[in-house]
């Protein structure tokens, strides 16, 4: 044993919680890197098909990379097990995609794990986001309730993290990029960038910008993203942005419209979005007091758990927390590591690398299709939806 061994084996149990975690992600990484090809290999699926255009005709065609290549006698193309699927339509070697898989299992931060697999932010925000519109395209509908279900709704804050144009943020919703600048470099942004001489002419609209009111707005406001969540007492999980600003009824009936078995009891605080929904679904509901913390056999308990992860999965003042148009994505991932909560680090891994590994079920996932998608929520009109 090495003396840089031993000592490094000496410093292990004085190390904090965050960097015991970082220097597992970083040997997860290490042991899958440090298989040979041929130990990589030998799982590989030997193909019936040609990927191409459907032939069976298809014969063993050398290898690359170590990989078993195959030809298709049909249509003269060649192929791999792997062929059609988000690993092999990217740069990644099969231990990066680990880390990758790792690093998105144990939430960490694009630049983490950029630097653990040694690639660049975008490279990993741009796979992170296949796997999720992956997964998207098999769970996307996610479940349905048959018993008790608790649902209530939480809010995040309504982001445009990446919007690079100034006039969308100026005439559109009508504030500054930022909400931290102070009164100098508001001025300062805006004769920048050519809107001062312009803004002149609109006193108003000039001071709301240079005044404190273009600051996100306490309480409930069309500054936030309304995150409508459900979950029963059988496991059954939604959990998908509703809309921007305040919940309303018809917010609801679009999210857990046909959801709900006709013996469901549907559980809630006192929101008003939710009587009108329960009468058309003829579901029976039980709403609990804002005081109140339960009602008889009834309360919010796994809900108000639901959200509390929530909260630690997107921590404020994060990078962790995506942009609107992306959230839906982002809960899809959460959705589904509460659905395999029961599944250690390693097999929530290893059941995500064989998603990536198999025939792409959802199209579009080329960066530009990703950057260029719609907000997947009720915008009420205040914002475009396309940004």
């Amino acid at each position: 044993m090495s003396d840089f061994f031993s000592e490094l084996m000496k410093s292990v149990d004085s190390l904090t919680d965050e960097q015991v975690n970082e220097l597992m992600s970083r040997l997860e990484v290490k042991r899958a890197g440090s298989q040979n090809i041929k130990e990589l290999s030998k799982d590989e699926e030997i193909p019936t098909a040609c990927p191409h255009c459907g032939s069976i005709d298809i014969k063993k065609h050398g290898r690359k990379s170590g990989r078993q290549r195959y030809y298709c006698k049909d249509c003269h193309k060649t192929f791999v097990e792997t062929s059609r699927s988000l690993q092999y339509h990217s740069r990644l070697t099969p231990a990066q995609w680990r880390g990758l898989l790792l690093g998105m299992v144990q939430n960490l931060s694009l630049s983490k794990i950029a630097d653990m697999i040694g690639t660049s932010v975008t490279t990993v925000w741009h796979n992170r986001q296949k796997v999720c519109m992956e997964l998207q395209a098999m769970y996307g509908e996610q479940d349905s309730f048959v018993d008790i279900a608790e649902c209530d709704e939480c809010y995040t804050a309504l982001s445009f993290k990446g919007k690079r144009d100034p006039a969308f943020f100026i005439y559109t919703l009508g504030r500054m990029p930022r909400h931290n600048r102070t009164y100098e470099e508001k001025v300062y942004y805006l004769k920048k960038y050519g809107f001062w001489d312009e803004l002149q002419k609109d006193p108003v609209m000039l001071e709301n910008l240079l005044s404190s009111s273009s600051t996100y707005k306490r309480g409930i406001s069309n500054d936030q993203t309304c995150i409508l969540t459900c979950k029963d007492r059988s496991g059954n999980l939604y959990v998908k942005p509703a809309c921007i600003g305040r919940l309303e009824t018809a917010d609801v009936e679009k999210c857990l419209r046909g959801r709900f078995a006709s013996d469901a009891i549907l559980v809630t605080d006192s929101h008003n979005a939710y009587p009108g929904f329960a009468h058309k679904e003829r579901i029976q509901l039980e709403q609990i007091e804002a005081d109140k913390h339960a009602k008889g056999a009834y309360n919010l308990g796994r809900i108000n758990a639901l959200h509390a992860r929530i909260a630690d999965y997107y921590p404020k003042q994060s990078e962790r927390a995506p942009a609107t148009k992306y959230l839906d994505l982002s809960l899809m991932l959460f959705w589904w590591l509460e659905k395999n909560g029961q599944l250690s680090t390693t097999d929530k891994v290893d059941k995500l690398y064989a998603l990536i590994s198999d025939d792409i079920a959802t199209p579009g996932t080329d960066y530009e299709s990703i950057t260029n998608r719609e907000l997947a929520l009720n915008t009420k009109g205040l914002v475009p939806k396309k940004v």
